[in-house]
């Protein structure tokens, strides 16, 4: 009777045992974060109103080179060869500056895109670091990486980063 009552006590000890040291495994959909967090809505308004901006300036710059085109046109016949010319080249540096300044400007809308972007990631992590401790997880995958099991701690990072 000793032997089958240690054997039983042996046998819920490991149990228990192991169940103690089984790892808490948990995944976040790291897309859904970053599209639900407030912090990124309030970043690509930010980014809107830029684009905005730029693009009214751009365009008025735009207008002023059709209307000096246009000026040219009606001119034609009453200028001289050599004014017209001149006018042209005057006309087509504009043109050259205006598409340099538009490419420089899209060049940095996206290099602040890329930016916030990058910034945001990293806060979602740390937040993620933080829920995964305060919830006593060992391993917190993104969605995509794992196949099966875990449990969706999506829900609970974004709650806290709207939080914060």
């Amino acid at each position: 009777m000793k032997k089958i009552f240690m054997i039983v006590f042996g046998v819920l000890f490991f149990l228990s045992a192991a169940k103690v040291y089984a790892l808490q495994v948990g995944y976040v959909d790291i897309e859904k974060v970053f599209n639900e967090y407030e912090g990124t809505k309030k970043a690509k308004e930010k980014l809107q109103e830029k684009l905005d901006a730029e693009k009214k300036t751009l365009e008025s710059k735009k207008k002023e080179i059709q209307d000096l085109q246009d000026s040219l046109e009606k001119q034609k016949t009453v200028l001289s060869k050599e004014k017209e010319k001149n006018m042209e080249e005057q006309l087509q540096t504009k043109l050259e500056k205006l598409q340099a300044e538009a490419s420089d400007t899209q060049q940095k809308l996206l290099d602040e895109e890329k930016t916030m972007t990058s910034n945001i990631v990293e806060e979602i992590r740390a937040i993620v670091q933080k829920v995964a401790k305060e919830k006593g997880y060992d391993y917190v995958f993104e969605r995509n990486n794992i196949l099966y099991g875990g449990d969706d701690l999506t829900a609970f990072v974004i709650k806290t980063m709207n939080e914060e």
